[in-house]
């Protein structure tokens, strides 16, 4: 059994992503690195409230996570992590997963993702979600931009 008093810290060089939402308050607590080559990695470990009945991680869980991802993109091209973005709010049009195996109780789960294009108003978007060197799912995303105010441009 793991949960949120006994999990252990997240691996070296991650700290705690901001909550925004109660989503974040309930799913996580999500962690990002900033990497050397620009780029950033965000992580979680599998608490017991993230397992389904088989005992492994809930797709749904993989999926949220997946879609966390969208903001740390978002703050990235803002350059300044926690700040307000720069491309302003998005919003999720198209978010595929392919579930490769299970994520165990306990584990570090970790993505970093890239970006494939950008245009005006969208972010097309791709990542491996992995249990150290095993991936268990992989996902790509297409995202609406939006103006820095926000809304429905």
């Amino acid at each position: 059994m793991i949960d949120s008093a006994q999990t252990p810290a997240p691996p070296s060089g991650f700290h705690a992503l901001a909550v925004l939402s109660p989503v974040d308050q309930a799913m996580g607590p999500w962690f990002v690195r900033e990497n050397d080559d620009g780029s950033r990695t965000v992580g979680f470990r599998i608490e017991d409230k993230h397992l389904n009945v088989n005992g492994v991680c809930h797709g749904g869980v993989t999926a949220t996570f997946a879609d966390i991802l969208a903001r740390v993109f978002n703050e990235t091209y803002s350059g300044r992590p926690g700040a307000s973005p720069l491309v302003g709010k998005m919003a999720t049009i198209t978010l595929d997963i392919d579930y490769l195996g299970p994520g165990r109780p306990g584990a570090w789960i970790e993505a970093t993702p890239v970006v494939i294009k950008r245009t005006g108003k969208m972010l097309f978007t791709q990542a491996l979600i992995s249990d150290g060197d095993t991936p268990i799912a992989r996902c790509k995303a297409i995202y609406r931009l939006f103006q820095k105010k926000g809304g429905t441009d």
